[in-house]
């Protein structure tokens, strides 16, 4: 988790959007299958703030539903496509 001096979580850059450390971990939970109520366990975050994080990362990248926004993600090579469960690609991070 990547945050600032006061301990703030900070916004990591991928592409032409930035994704926070909480939406990485959401992001490779939705390209592993995960519901929003197994993430929400595993995260210690209500499913709504779940759903909330996915529709945001959904409109940064245009990505109508989940299946195209991890879609999406493998083609901006936000997510690594050699591992599986799927990972972020950080060396697409800034």
């Amino acid at each position: 988790m990547d945050s600032d001096r006061n301990g703030r979580e900070v916004s990591q850059p991928v592409g032409d959007c930035a994704l926070s450390s909480v939406q990485v971990r959401i992001l490779e939970g939705v390209a592993a299958g995960f519901s929003s109520g197994r993430l929400s366990r595993e995260l210690y975050l209500s499913s709504k703030t779940i759903d909330y994080h996915v529709r945001v990362m959904s409109e940064k990248l245009q990505a109508p539903n989940r299946v195209a926004l991890v879609s999406r993600a493998f083609v901006l090579q936000i997510l690594r496509t050699d591992s599986w469960p799927p990972r972020i690609a950080y060396e697409a991070v800034d």
